[in-house]
């Protein structure tokens, strides 16, 4: 008997009908898996709540540290003013006559009082310390401005109130170096590194579901220059590095075609690419990482809620346009079984946006600014052409650092 039947056509045979033949978990199997990732999520929500909180927290805590010890130096320089002032306002101690006249030679001098023609002899220790007595007349004749003061003699009290003033506000050296304030400049620079976690969000909930992801670590690096426009308020511009990161499951298996259907003004079109990642099944399980390298210049604004000139807690938001420089993504086939590259479906230019809180530290030449932020893109990873629509965003922690009085 003749043999009909080749090995080629027994394996041309599985290949048409393994798709057939493949076996698909129940729905049950899926929303656990979905339920698995959602607790995940609340997860991480909880702990990123818990950050802002805590961040908040201890800002407030801080600037009403330092506002108390603020207060206190002022306290105790104004003791120390007092006390000064008190020990050189004391009575002078008693002058030993005796001892003075001892001590100065006596000097005979003539004076003509003005009433009559005696001579009267005072020694200089005399005239010093009796200066005041009836006896001792004035050798001049009274002129315009002795008259002027004997006819408006001024008031015991207003020399009495002028030495109060003086005893109460003296102008010494340190109220004078405590009330003075160096002027804010009003152009600084800052540098700054944001750990973060990346995130994707797809356009349809049932993609989420069969598409399982888990995200993975990235940083943020830039460089901001600030501007201040008012006391609590800086706008801010730089340039800045983001390596966005995360996980898709899949499964290694042999050779298939991905078709991806586009659609766009002249209707739909059709690419295909040969895969060796199912969605579904394989004989080995896998996890792609679609990795993204972009470049960008924020531009905000940034305010400070409360504090004083060593804590501050504030919060500021950018706008960032943003250029792709480098990518490793992975996009999922239409019906939703294969995984395949395709550089041509990425979108190169984009825009983010970031909120931030924080709290900021000055110890006098350097200034730390620490706190969570996010940062969210606001259109697609891929084209318009492409019908899955994808949007990444980040968790972080921001520590920025910049030099100077700010």
């Amino acid at each position: 008997m003749e043999r009909n039947f080749t090995d080629e056509n027994i394996e041309e045979f599985l290949r048409r009908n393994t798709d057939s033949l493949q076996m698909r978990p129940s729905a049950k199997v899926w929303k656990g898996i979905s339920a698995h990732l959602n607790n995940r999520r609340r997860r991480m929500g909880w702990i990123l709540g818990t950050s802002l909180l805590l961040t908040t927290a201890l800002g407030y805590y801080f600037i009403n540290e330092s506002a108390k010890n603020s207060s206190n130096p002022t306290t105790n320089s104004n003791a120390k003013t007092e006390k000064s002032v008190t020990s050189k306002t004391s009575p002078a101690p008693a002058v030993n006559k005796d001892l003075l006249a001892a001590n100065f030679p006596v000097k005979k001098k003539t004076k003509i009082s003005k009433g009559s023609e005696q001579n009267q002899e005072f020694t200089f220790t005399q005239t010093l310390l009796q200066r005041n007595e009836a006896s001792v007349q004035n050798f001049f004749a009274p002129t315009i401005v002795d008259s002027y003061f004997e006819a408006n003699p001024v008031p015991a009290n207003k020399f009495r109130h002028s030495e109060e003033l003086s005893v109460v506000d003296p102008l010494s050296i340190e109220s004078v170096l405590n009330s003075y304030k160096p002027k804010a400049k009003k152009f600084g620079w800052q540098i700054y590194l944001t750990p973060t976690v990346s995130y994707r969000k797809l356009n349809d909930n049932h993609i989420e579901d069969i598409v399982p992801h888990k995200p993975a670590f990235g940083f943020e690096l830039g460089v901001a220059a600030k501007y201040r426009v008012a006391s609590n308020a800086k706008l801010r511009a730089g340039l800045q590095f983001n390596v966005n990161r995360y996980e898709i499951k899949t499964f290694d298996s042999y050779a298939q075609v991905a078709t991806i259907r586009l659609s766009n003004r002249n209707g739909t079109d059709y690419v295909r690419s040969v895969t060796n990642y199912n969605n579904f099944s394989g004989y080995k399980s896998n996890w792609l990482q679609n990795f993204y390298l972009q470049v960008s210049a924020p531009v905000g604004i940034e305010l400070k809620l409360r504090g004083d000139d060593k804590v501050q807690l504030g919060i500021a938001s950018t706008i960032q346009p943003t250029y792709l420089l480098g990518d490793k993504a992975y996009v999922i086939s239409t019906d939703y079984k294969n995984y395949t590259q395709m550089p041509n479906l990425v979108r190169r230019w984009n825009i983010n946006t970031n909120f931030e809180t924080f709290v900021a530290y000055s110890t006098g030449h350097l200034n730390w600014q620490v706190g969570p932020q996010v940062r969210y893109q606001i259109l697609s990873s891929y084209l318009k052409k492409y019908p899955v629509k994808e949007n990444l965003f980040d968790f972080g922690l921001k520590v920025g650092l910049s030099f100077g009085k700010e």
